[in-house]
Protein backbone atom coordinates (compact mmCIF):
# COMPACT_ATOMS: atom_id res chain seq x y z
CA UNK A 1 0.00 0.00 0.00
CA UNK A 2 1.21 3.52 -0.75
CA UNK A 3 2.62 5.21 2.31
CA UNK A 4 3.01 8.96 2.78
CA UNK A 5 6.58 8.45 3.92
CA UNK A 6 7.47 6.91 0.58
CA UNK A 7 6.70 10.15 -1.18
CA UNK A 8 9.34 11.99 0.84
CA UNK A 9 11.95 9.75 -0.74
CA UNK A 10 10.87 10.74 -4.21
CA UNK A 11 10.86 14.43 -3.33
CA UNK A 12 14.66 14.44 -3.44
CA UNK A 13 14.81 13.27 -7.01
CA UNK A 14 11.55 13.04 -8.93
CA UNK A 15 8.04 13.86 -7.81
CA UNK A 16 5.60 15.02 -10.46
CA UNK A 17 8.30 17.19 -11.94
CA UNK A 18 11.92 16.58 -12.76
CA UNK A 19 14.15 19.05 -10.95
CA UNK A 20 16.98 20.62 -12.91
CA UNK A 21 18.95 22.85 -10.58
CA UNK A 22 16.40 25.38 -9.38
CA UNK A 23 14.17 24.85 -12.40
CA UNK A 24 11.54 22.16 -12.80
CA UNK A 25 10.15 20.55 -15.89
CA UNK A 26 6.50 21.48 -16.07
CA UNK A 27 3.75 21.98 -18.57
CA UNK A 28 4.40 25.13 -20.58
CA UNK A 29 2.47 27.18 -23.05
CA UNK A 30 3.12 26.49 -26.74
CA UNK A 31 6.48 27.80 -27.91
CA UNK A 32 6.43 30.67 -30.34
CA UNK A 33 8.43 30.59 -33.57
CA UNK A 34 10.50 27.60 -32.46
CA UNK A 35 13.26 26.69 -34.88
CA UNK A 36 15.58 23.72 -35.23
CA UNK A 37 18.78 24.41 -33.29
CA UNK A 38 17.33 27.21 -31.17
CA UNK A 39 17.72 26.90 -27.43
CA UNK A 40 14.70 26.02 -25.32
CA UNK A 41 14.02 25.89 -21.61
CA UNK A 42 14.09 22.94 -19.26
CA UNK A 43 10.40 23.43 -18.55
CA UNK A 44 9.73 22.68 -22.23
CA UNK A 45 11.64 19.37 -22.32
CA UNK A 46 9.94 16.91 -24.70
CA UNK A 47 7.48 19.49 -25.99
CA UNK A 48 7.03 18.72 -29.69
CA UNK A 49 6.00 20.98 -32.56
CA UNK A 50 5.36 20.77 -36.25
CA UNK A 51 6.97 23.62 -38.15
CA UNK A 52 5.95 23.41 -41.78
CA UNK A 53 6.74 19.83 -42.74
CA UNK A 54 9.40 19.47 -40.01
CA UNK A 55 8.90 17.95 -36.57
CA UNK A 56 11.03 19.31 -33.73
CA UNK A 57 11.29 18.59 -30.02
CA UNK A 58 12.94 20.31 -27.08
CA UNK A 59 15.63 17.93 -25.82
CA UNK A 60 18.69 17.89 -23.61
CA UNK A 61 21.79 18.64 -25.70
CA UNK A 62 24.05 15.60 -25.98
CA UNK A 63 27.12 15.83 -23.77
CA UNK A 64 25.27 17.75 -21.05
CA UNK A 65 23.47 16.25 -18.08
CA UNK A 66 20.81 17.25 -15.58
CA UNK A 67 22.89 15.46 -12.94
CA UNK A 68 26.27 16.99 -13.73
CA UNK A 69 28.18 18.68 -10.92
CA UNK A 70 30.51 20.21 -13.52
CA UNK A 71 29.17 23.65 -14.53
CA UNK A 72 30.56 23.13 -18.03
CA UNK A 73 28.37 20.05 -18.46
CA UNK A 74 25.21 21.47 -16.95
CA UNK A 75 22.16 20.52 -18.97
CA UNK A 76 21.40 22.67 -22.01
CA UNK A 77 18.23 22.33 -24.06
CA UNK A 78 17.68 22.84 -27.78
CA UNK A 79 15.09 22.13 -30.46
CA UNK A 80 16.21 19.01 -32.32
CA UNK A 81 14.80 16.99 -35.18
CA UNK A 82 11.97 14.71 -34.17
CA UNK A 83 9.79 12.32 -36.13
CA UNK A 84 6.23 12.21 -37.35
CA UNK A 85 5.77 9.08 -35.24
CA UNK A 86 6.55 11.01 -32.07
CA UNK A 87 4.17 13.76 -33.14
CA UNK A 88 1.45 11.16 -33.65
CA UNK A 89 2.06 9.87 -30.11
CA UNK A 90 1.73 13.45 -28.90
CA UNK A 91 -1.80 13.51 -30.29
CA UNK A 92 -2.98 11.18 -27.52
CA UNK A 93 -5.48 13.07 -25.41
CA UNK A 94 -8.45 13.08 -23.07
CA UNK A 95 -7.52 10.01 -20.99
CA UNK A 96 -6.06 9.22 -17.57
CA UNK A 97 -3.49 6.45 -17.26
CA UNK A 98 -3.26 4.67 -13.92
CA UNK A 99 0.13 3.25 -12.92
CA UNK A 100 1.26 1.82 -9.58
CA UNK A 101 3.86 -0.55 -8.17
CA UNK A 102 7.57 -0.60 -7.46
CA UNK A 103 9.14 2.31 -5.61
CA UNK A 104 12.39 1.44 -7.40
CA UNK A 105 10.88 1.76 -10.87
CA UNK A 106 8.84 4.82 -9.84
CA UNK A 107 11.45 7.49 -10.73
CA UNK A 108 11.84 6.02 -14.22
CA UNK A 109 8.10 5.90 -14.86
CA UNK A 110 7.52 9.28 -13.21
CA UNK A 111 10.01 10.94 -15.56
CA UNK A 112 8.37 9.23 -18.54
CA UNK A 113 4.94 10.31 -17.34
CA UNK A 114 5.93 13.96 -17.01
CA UNK A 115 7.65 14.01 -20.40
CA UNK A 116 4.63 12.30 -21.99
CA UNK A 117 2.18 14.72 -20.40
CA UNK A 118 4.30 17.65 -21.59
CA UNK A 119 4.45 16.17 -25.08
CA UNK A 120 0.71 15.57 -25.39
CA UNK A 121 -0.24 18.94 -23.93
CA UNK A 122 2.12 20.71 -26.32
CA UNK A 123 -0.14 19.44 -29.09
CA UNK A 124 -3.52 19.05 -27.37
CA UNK A 125 -3.29 21.74 -24.71
CA UNK A 126 -5.43 21.07 -21.63
CA UNK A 127 -6.85 17.97 -23.30
CA UNK A 128 -3.53 16.15 -23.13
CA UNK A 129 -3.09 12.86 -21.27
CA UNK A 130 -2.93 12.74 -17.47
CA UNK A 131 -0.72 10.03 -15.95
CA UNK A 132 -0.97 9.09 -12.27
CA UNK A 133 1.90 7.07 -10.77
CA UNK A 134 1.58 5.44 -7.36
CA UNK A 135 4.09 3.66 -5.12
CA UNK A 136 2.49 0.61 -3.54
CA UNK A 137 5.56 -1.57 -3.93
CA UNK A 138 5.85 -4.36 -6.49
CA UNK A 139 3.59 -6.73 -4.55
CA UNK A 140 1.02 -4.05 -3.78
CA UNK A 141 1.11 -2.90 -7.39
CA UNK A 142 0.38 -6.39 -8.71
CA UNK A 143 -2.49 -6.71 -6.26
CA UNK A 144 -4.10 -3.58 -7.72
CA UNK A 145 -3.21 -4.58 -11.27
CA UNK A 146 -4.82 -8.01 -10.95
CA UNK A 147 -7.97 -6.39 -9.57
CA UNK A 148 -8.19 -4.25 -12.70
CA UNK A 149 -7.49 -1.01 -10.85
CA UNK A 150 -4.47 0.05 -12.94
CA UNK A 151 -3.39 0.06 -16.57
CA UNK A 152 0.32 -0.52 -15.94
CA UNK A 153 2.22 -2.04 -13.03
CA UNK A 154 5.83 -1.10 -12.24
CA UNK A 155 7.84 -4.10 -11.03
CA UNK A 156 11.38 -4.59 -9.80
CA UNK A 157 11.03 -8.34 -10.27
CA UNK A 158 9.13 -10.69 -12.55
CA UNK A 159 5.54 -11.47 -11.61
CA UNK A 160 5.17 -14.43 -9.24
CA UNK A 161 3.15 -17.49 -10.23
CA UNK A 162 0.65 -16.74 -7.46
CA UNK A 163 0.20 -13.19 -8.73
CA UNK A 164 -0.15 -14.40 -12.32
CA UNK A 165 -2.81 -16.83 -11.11
CA UNK A 166 -4.71 -13.97 -9.48
CA UNK A 167 -4.61 -12.02 -12.72
CA UNK A 168 -5.78 -15.05 -14.70
CA UNK A 169 -8.63 -15.66 -12.25
CA UNK A 170 -9.75 -12.06 -12.70
CA UNK A 171 -9.43 -12.25 -16.48
CA UNK A 172 -6.55 -9.77 -16.59
CA UNK A 173 -4.29 -10.54 -19.56
CA UNK A 174 -1.04 -8.61 -19.71
CA UNK A 175 2.27 -8.17 -21.51
CA UNK A 176 5.58 -8.03 -19.66
CA UNK A 177 7.95 -5.30 -20.87
CA UNK A 178 11.63 -5.31 -19.89
CA UNK A 179 12.39 -1.65 -19.27
CA UNK A 180 15.77 -1.17 -17.53
CA UNK A 181 18.45 -2.66 -15.30
CA UNK A 182 19.16 -2.01 -11.66
CA UNK A 183 21.57 -3.22 -9.04
CA UNK A 184 20.83 -3.42 -5.35
CA UNK A 185 23.59 -1.47 -3.66
CA UNK A 186 24.71 -2.28 -0.12
CA UNK A 187 25.64 0.95 1.62
CA UNK A 188 27.56 1.82 4.76
CA UNK A 189 28.55 4.97 6.56
CA UNK A 190 31.39 6.90 4.83
CA UNK A 191 33.44 6.53 8.03
CA UNK A 192 33.30 2.76 7.76
CA UNK A 193 36.83 1.97 6.52
CA UNK A 194 36.81 -1.81 7.08
CA UNK A 195 33.86 -3.21 5.13
CA UNK A 196 35.11 -2.33 1.66
CA UNK A 197 34.04 -5.69 0.26
CA UNK A 198 31.81 -8.40 1.71
CA UNK A 199 31.28 -11.91 0.44
CA UNK A 200 27.74 -13.10 -0.16
CA UNK A 201 28.36 -15.66 2.62
CA UNK A 202 29.11 -12.79 5.00
CA UNK A 203 26.01 -10.97 3.82
CA UNK A 204 23.95 -14.08 4.60
CA UNK A 205 25.62 -14.37 8.00
CA UNK A 206 24.38 -10.86 8.79
CA UNK A 207 20.91 -11.08 7.22
CA UNK A 208 19.78 -14.72 7.60
CA UNK A 209 16.58 -15.26 9.66
CA UNK A 210 18.27 -16.54 12.81
CA UNK A 211 21.31 -14.29 12.65
CA UNK A 212 22.66 -13.18 16.02
CA UNK A 213 25.30 -10.88 14.52
CA UNK A 214 25.28 -7.56 16.36
CA UNK A 215 28.88 -6.42 15.89
CA UNK A 216 31.15 -6.12 12.89
CA UNK A 217 33.77 -8.25 14.65
CA UNK A 218 31.33 -11.16 14.41
CA UNK A 219 31.27 -10.88 10.63
CA UNK A 220 34.99 -11.22 10.00
CA UNK A 221 38.11 -11.48 12.12
CA UNK A 222 39.87 -8.12 12.15
CA UNK A 223 36.71 -6.05 11.91
CA UNK A 224 36.12 -3.71 14.89
CA UNK A 225 33.67 -4.34 17.73
CA UNK A 226 31.45 -1.56 16.35
CA UNK A 227 27.74 -2.37 16.62
CA UNK A 228 25.83 -3.08 13.40
CA UNK A 229 22.56 -1.27 12.81
CA UNK A 230 20.57 -2.60 9.87
CA UNK A 231 18.16 -0.82 7.58
CA UNK A 232 16.07 -2.54 4.93
CA UNK A 233 13.23 -2.18 2.46
CA UNK A 234 9.60 -2.75 3.45
CA UNK A 235 8.06 -6.15 2.76
CA UNK A 236 5.83 -4.81 -0.05
CA UNK A 237 8.88 -3.69 -1.98
CA UNK A 238 10.32 -5.64 -4.91
CA UNK A 239 13.70 -4.52 -3.59
CA UNK A 240 12.99 -6.50 -0.40
CA UNK A 241 12.06 -9.59 -2.42
CA UNK A 242 15.11 -9.30 -4.64
CA UNK A 243 17.54 -8.59 -1.79
CA UNK A 244 16.35 -11.49 0.32
CA UNK A 245 16.51 -13.81 -2.69
CA UNK A 246 20.04 -12.71 -3.52
CA UNK A 247 21.26 -13.03 0.07
CA UNK A 248 19.28 -15.94 1.52
CA UNK A 249 18.12 -17.80 -1.57
CA UNK A 250 14.41 -17.25 -0.93
CA UNK A 251 12.40 -14.07 -1.29
CA UNK A 252 10.98 -12.72 1.96
CA UNK A 253 13.27 -14.80 4.17
CA UNK A 254 15.31 -12.42 6.33
CA UNK A 255 16.13 -11.60 9.93
CA UNK A 256 13.56 -9.42 11.66
CA UNK A 257 15.24 -8.46 14.91
CA UNK A 258 17.54 -5.46 14.83
CA UNK A 259 16.37 -4.32 11.39
CA UNK A 260 14.50 -1.08 10.73
CA UNK A 261 12.40 -1.46 7.60
CA UNK A 262 10.59 1.13 5.52
CA UNK A 263 9.14 1.65 2.05
CA UNK A 264 10.93 5.01 2.19
CA UNK A 265 14.58 4.72 1.16
CA UNK A 266 15.25 8.08 2.79
CA UNK A 267 14.91 6.33 6.15
CA UNK A 268 17.81 4.08 5.17
CA UNK A 269 19.88 7.00 3.93
CA UNK A 270 19.40 8.95 7.15
CA UNK A 271 20.02 5.90 9.32
CA UNK A 272 23.24 4.86 7.61
CA UNK A 273 24.45 8.45 7.42
CA UNK A 274 24.01 8.96 11.16
CA UNK A 275 25.73 5.79 12.45
CA UNK A 276 29.27 4.60 11.71
CA UNK A 277 28.29 0.94 12.05
CA UNK A 278 25.09 1.07 10.01
CA UNK A 279 24.35 -0.90 6.86
CA UNK A 280 21.43 -0.71 4.44
CA UNK A 281 20.46 -1.40 0.85
CA UNK A 282 18.43 0.03 -2.02
CA UNK A 283 18.53 0.42 -5.80
CA UNK A 284 21.80 1.49 -7.44
CA UNK A 285 20.24 4.65 -8.88
CA UNK A 286 19.40 5.85 -5.39
CA UNK A 287 22.88 4.97 -4.14
CA UNK A 288 24.32 7.13 -6.91
CA UNK A 289 21.95 9.96 -6.06
CA UNK A 290 23.06 9.80 -2.40
CA UNK A 291 26.76 9.03 -2.94
CA UNK A 292 27.79 12.06 -0.89
CA UNK A 293 26.09 10.78 2.24
CA UNK A 294 26.41 6.97 2.07
CA UNK A 295 29.03 4.66 0.57
CA UNK A 296 28.29 1.67 -1.67
CA UNK A 297 30.56 -1.33 -1.02
CA UNK A 298 31.81 -4.15 -3.21
CA UNK A 299 30.34 -7.65 -3.12
CA UNK A 300 31.97 -11.01 -3.87
CA UNK A 301 30.01 -14.10 -4.89
CA UNK A 302 33.17 -16.16 -5.43
CA UNK A 303 34.77 -14.46 -8.41
CA UNK A 304 36.26 -11.46 -6.64
CA UNK A 305 35.10 -8.12 -5.31
CA UNK A 306 32.81 -6.28 -7.72
CA UNK A 307 31.72 -2.65 -7.56
CA UNK A 308 28.08 -1.85 -8.28
CA UNK A 309 28.38 0.07 -11.57
CA UNK A 310 26.47 0.41 -14.81
CA UNK A 311 28.78 -2.03 -16.61
CA UNK A 312 28.78 -4.68 -13.88
CA UNK A 313 25.01 -4.49 -13.55
CA UNK A 314 24.48 -4.81 -17.31
CA UNK A 315 26.87 -7.75 -17.42
CA UNK A 316 25.28 -9.26 -14.29
CA UNK A 317 28.73 -9.80 -12.83
CA UNK A 318 27.70 -7.73 -9.83
CA UNK A 319 26.11 -10.22 -7.40
CA UNK A 320 22.90 -8.25 -6.93
CA UNK A 321 21.97 -7.08 -10.42
CA UNK A 322 18.40 -7.39 -11.69
CA UNK A 323 16.11 -6.45 -14.58
CA UNK A 324 13.18 -4.06 -14.12
CA UNK A 325 9.78 -4.30 -15.78
CA UNK A 326 6.46 -2.72 -16.49
CA UNK A 327 3.40 -4.91 -16.96
CA UNK A 328 0.77 -3.57 -19.34
CA UNK A 329 -2.86 -4.67 -19.22
CA UNK A 330 -3.81 -5.85 -22.69
CA UNK A 331 -7.39 -4.60 -22.35
CA UNK A 332 -6.07 -1.08 -21.67
CA UNK A 333 -4.00 -1.27 -24.84
CA UNK A 334 -7.02 -2.30 -26.90
CA UNK A 335 -9.52 0.18 -25.44
CA UNK A 336 -7.45 3.22 -24.36
CA UNK A 337 -5.29 4.61 -27.20
CA UNK A 338 -3.24 6.73 -24.79
CA UNK A 339 -1.93 3.63 -23.01
CA UNK A 340 -0.37 2.26 -26.17
CA UNK A 341 0.97 5.71 -27.00
CA UNK A 342 2.52 5.99 -23.53
CA UNK A 343 4.22 2.60 -23.71
CA UNK A 344 5.57 3.33 -27.19
CA UNK A 345 6.81 6.74 -26.01
CA UNK A 346 8.46 5.06 -23.00
CA UNK A 347 10.31 2.59 -25.22
CA UNK A 348 11.23 5.03 -27.99
CA UNK A 349 12.82 7.43 -25.50
CA UNK A 350 14.11 4.86 -23.02
CA UNK A 351 17.81 5.62 -23.38
CA UNK A 352 17.41 9.31 -22.53
CA UNK A 353 14.83 8.64 -19.84
CA UNK A 354 17.09 6.03 -18.19
CA UNK A 355 19.92 8.56 -18.08
CA UNK A 356 17.67 11.29 -16.69
CA UNK A 357 16.34 9.01 -13.94
CA UNK A 358 19.76 7.54 -13.09
CA UNK A 359 18.97 4.00 -14.23
CA UNK A 360 21.20 1.50 -16.02
CA UNK A 361 20.10 1.29 -19.68
CA UNK A 362 19.36 -1.93 -21.50
CA UNK A 363 22.05 -3.79 -23.40
CA UNK A 364 21.70 -4.43 -27.14
CA UNK A 365 20.63 -8.00 -26.38
CA UNK A 366 17.96 -6.78 -23.99
CA UNK A 367 16.74 -4.24 -26.53
CA UNK A 368 16.03 -7.15 -28.90
CA UNK A 369 13.92 -8.74 -26.17
CA UNK A 370 12.12 -5.44 -25.72
CA UNK A 371 11.43 -5.22 -29.43
CA UNK A 372 9.86 -8.67 -29.32
CA UNK A 373 7.63 -7.59 -26.43
CA UNK A 374 6.59 -4.44 -28.26
CA UNK A 375 5.77 -6.51 -31.34
CA UNK A 376 3.32 -8.50 -29.19
CA UNK A 377 1.68 -5.29 -28.02
CA UNK A 378 1.46 -3.98 -31.59
CA UNK A 379 -0.55 -7.08 -32.59
CA UNK A 380 -3.23 -6.53 -29.96
CA UNK A 381 -6.52 -5.50 -31.60
CA UNK A 382 -7.72 -1.94 -31.02
CA UNK A 383 -11.34 -1.39 -30.09
CA UNK A 384 -13.05 1.78 -31.25
CA UNK A 385 -15.06 3.63 -28.63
Amino acid sequence: MTRASTKSRIAQVFVTTLVVGATAIAIASPALAAKLGDSCKSKDAYKIEKVGSTYIRCEIVKGTSIHSTDPKLTAKFAWTTSTEAQYVLANAHGETLRIDGSSTVYPLTAVTAKYFETTTKSVKGKNGVKVTVGISGTGGGFEKFCKGETDISDASRAIKSSEAANCAKAGIAYTEVLIANDGIAVVVNPKNTWAKCLTMAEMKKIWEPNSKVTKWSEVRAGFPDTSIKLYGAGTDSGTFDAFTTFVNGTGGVVRKDGVQTSEDDNVTVRGVQSDTGAMGYFGLSYAIANSKTVKAIQLDKGTGCIDPTEKTVQAYTYPMARPLYIYVKNLSITTKPAVGAFVQFYVDNLKQISADALFVPLTNKQIKILQTEMAKIAKLPRVSK
